[in-house]
Parts: structure tokens; sequence; C-alpha cells
């Protein structure tokens, strides 16, 4: 599904889209393609309904496999592809319809998928909003390093009281 592309730009950006997100995924592959960011698209490529979180794994698989330093994901809304994203360990995402937001987003807690909403934002404030994200590095600061440091341990201890509710309920589940 997924196919890699010429680029040699400044940064690796893998792009995925659900059936209602494509057009917009394509525009923006080709605008950022003309900022010189190398672009892996990693679908879709027809008009067939498929599912937020197939293609929001397909991203994030490119961002584990350090295939791309960002991702991007164009959907109906983008709030469920955001939702499933955050799901996956070590995935940050962020959910934007303002370049305010995605600036932040990437300073503050070094989000690493932007997810847009294609139903919601034109082409011109979609690329705005990439180009926002994109272009901001996260920051050195010391609060937001601190604010990086607590979220990691939070999804660590969510982790962890999640795996004992399982093992409590296997055992439950065995008397």
């Amino acid at each position: 599904m997924a196919t890699d592309s010429e680029g040699g730009g400044r940064l690796r950006i893998a792009l995925g889209s659900d059936h209602e997100g494509e057009a917009l995924k394509d525009k923006l592959i080709g605008h950022l393609r003309e900022e010189r960011h190398s672009v892996k698209d990693c679908g879709v490529h027809n008009a067939e309904p498929v599912g937020v979180p197939e293609v929001v794994s397909l991203v994030a698989q490119a961002l584990a496999a350090g295939e791309a330093d960002l991702g991007i994901v164009a959907t109906s809304s983008g709030a469920v592809a955001s939702m499933a994203a955050n799901k996956i360990p070590g995935i940050r995402s962020c959910h934007c319809q303002d370049t305010f937001s995605a600036r932040q987003s990437r300073r503050t807690v070094a989000a690493d998928m932007l997810c847009l909403g294609a139903r919601v934002l034109g082409d011109e404030l979609a690329a705005e909003i990439a180009d926002a994200f994109v272009g901001e590095a996260p920051s050195d600061d010391q609060r937001h390093e601190l604010l990086r440091r607590e979220i990691q341990e939070f999804e660590q201890r969510f982790e962890a009281r999640q795996a004992e509710t399982q093992q409590a309920r296997a055992g439950e589940s065995d008397a």
C-alpha cells in the first residue's frame, strides 16, 4: 500500500489518508515536495473505504522504522485519526485546525504526527498548518522537556496499570 517517492528534502515526512482525506493528502504531498521535503505516501490510492486506524498504523510504522521524521494523516475530521494514533506507544499526535496549535504541539510536546480534517479545512489552510508543524522544532526549554518527561512517565504508569488489571482479570477467570 505504501510507496516511496523522490525527495531529498529537509525532512522525511510520511503521509496517509482514508478515502475522504485522499485529495488533501495528495495536495499536501505536492506542497511538501515543493518545500523540498522527502515524502513517503502511505496511501490510500483509491476511493475504497479504509479504516482510519489502519492508515494511522501505516504512518506510525514509518515513524517507528526511522523511515520518516514526522507523519501527517488526513481524514474527514482528523479527530479519530489523532485518537487512534495516541494509542500507539511512542506516538505523540495532535489534531490541529490552526497554525498556532500545530507549532505549539511540536514545540512543547514534540508531537510527531499531525492529523488534519479534509472536510473541515481548506487546502490552503491545511498547507499552512502542515508548514507550521513541519517548520517547528521541539523546544529545549527546561519546562517543555519536563512536560515531555511527565507525559512519558504518565504513559508508563498507565501501561503498568493496564498490565496489572489484565493480569487480575486473567486470575479471576482462572478461578
